[in-house]
């Protein structure tokens, strides 16, 4: 049986990670029989190296950045090992190919393959506005429990610093008047995501048209983490949903049976 590893919450069913939802969706879509060990922050690293996982990236300053999404396939027969991995992409690649029979995250044609490797290795470049995170994590942060709070902060803070020079989230503030600003940026990337992916609307609402593909899941995920965060409920949420004539609330609706398991 695989095993992903997550980070818990104190929202609904616990998942909330763009990262980790990644997984979750390939997994569901495939019908694949998983199980979710909750890791809190500080322990990433350590249970990584424990299953010999390596570093996914390496800091500014040389040192090794452990993260999830993380899986451990072991075979229900003969107790063995088949893979231990980080990294999403990585991971989706290794579920096809490992589980070819069933439904296939990408596609035959090469030329498409390497348009959805194209579009994941691009997507935060376009969804990553500064603005956009510090809200997001913010609302992560009060809902993170006790034992990760402190690692996120502090962590999220860094990857903002070059723009707000702050070591903790808690200290980053910004006015009405900015957080306003912020979100006519983030609703700019949101149109340069839909520039990216309609340019198949003829055929359907995917990256390549009326097939699902693991850069559907990519999005999903982002889409998933901001409905979360901010809360199906909120006034920016249905802002959101009202966005590019409504793309994004049809997006999730497509997706919407992929989303029901969650371990």
């Amino acid at each position: 049986m695989i095993t992903l590893f997550d980070v818990p919450s104190t929202f609904p069913g616990k998942a909330w990670s763009l990262n980790m939802w990644r997984i979750r969706f390939a997994l569901n879509y495939k019908n694949l029989p998983y199980k979710t060990q909750w890791i809190e922050y500080p322990e990433i690293a350590p249970v990584l190296k424990s299953h010999n996982i390596g570093p996914t990236m390496y800091n500014n300053d040389g040192s090794p950045y452990y993260s999830f999404p993380a899986i451990l396939d072991i075979d229900d027969k003969t107790g063995e090992l088949r893979v231990a991995m980080a990294e999403s992409y990585d991971i989706a690649k290794y579920l096809d190919e490992a589980y070819p029979d069933i439904p296939k995250l990408f596609p035959d044609d090469e030329s498409q393959v390497q348009a959805v490797k194209e579009f994941c290795d691009g997507f935060i470049g376009i969804v990553r506005p500064p603005g956009l995170r510090l809200i997001l994590c913010k609302g992560v942060l009060a809902r993170l429990n006790p034992a990760s709070q402190e690692h996120f902060s502090k962590a999220r803070a860094r990857n903002l610093y070059s723009f707000y020079q702050k070591h903790r989230l808690e200290d980053i503030t910004l006015s009405p008047e900015e957080e306003a600003e912020e979100w006519k940026k983030i609703k700019g990337c949101f149109d340069a995501l839909e520039e990216r992916i309609k340019g198949m609307d003829d055929k359907g609402q995917w990256l390549l048209g009326d097939k699902i593909t693991f850069a559907d899941f990519v999005t999903g995920a982002f889409l998933l983490w901001v409905k979360i965060t901010l809360g199906e409920d909120s006034e920016r949420w249905e802002h959101i949903t009202g966005w590019n004539d409504g793309r994004w609330i049809r997006f999730l609706d497509g997706l919407k049976e992929y989303t029901q398991r969650i371990d």
